[in-house]
Formats: structure tokens, C-alpha cells, sequence
């Protein structure tokens, strides 16, 4: 779903996806292996396309996992976090979604 996101307090990552058919979506989060996730808060929300939100998740150690069945529409993760190294680039506030449905 995306290239390598970076964590920035107040500032969420919106990712739209249309869902053809009824299926079982899974999102999780995942940071680079070797660098430490302890202390990065990272949350997601799925919401349909008149803005009702359909799940979220949430995790303080910078992984999380969403599950959801959802029937054919539109629809937007927003993630948002912080890191305990701030908006600077660096690898322990960067971040990858990956998808599944």
C-alpha cells in the first residue's frame, strides 16, 4: 500500500483503497528490523466513504494490526503517530502499511 511513511505527531497519512468485492481487509504496521519501535505510537482508522469509522488499532511499540470485513465501497486509512526521535527523518520513526484482503 505504501513506500517507506514517516511518523509525524498531528500530521496523519490518509490512504484511500476501493474494495470491489466483500472480503476480509488486514492492515499492520511495521518498522525496519534492528531498530528499536519502543516508544513510537502509531494508530490507524479505517473509515467508509460517508466517514463512519469501521475499526481501528492502535500500538505503543510501533506495530499494529487492523481486521476488518468489509463489503464493496470506498474507503481511508488514517494513521497517525509519534516518535520518540520527533518528524526528523531517521529510521526509528519510519514505517511501512502492508495489506491483505
Amino acid at each position: 500500500m505504501s513506500s517507506t511513511q514517516l511518523l509525524a505527531q498531528g500530521q496523519p497519512k490518509r490512504f484511500n483503497m476501493n474494495i470491489e468485492q466483500a472480503t476480509t481487509l488486514k492492515v499492520d504496521s511495521d518498522h525496519f528490523p534492528g531498530f528499536t519501535s519502543t516508544g513510537n505510537r502509531i494508530s490507524a482508522v479505517l473509515l467508509n466513504e460517508v466517514g463512519q469509522q469501521e475499526a481501528e488499532a492502535s500500538s505503543t511499540r510501533g506495530h499494529f494490526e487492523l481486521v476488518s470485513q468489509l463489503q464493496p465501497g470506498k474507503y481511508q486509512i488514517d494513521v497517525t503517530g509519534s516518535s520518540r526521535g520527533g518528524a526528523k527523518k531517521n529510521d526509528n520513526n519510519s514505517y511501512e502499511l502492508h495489506v491483505t484482503y
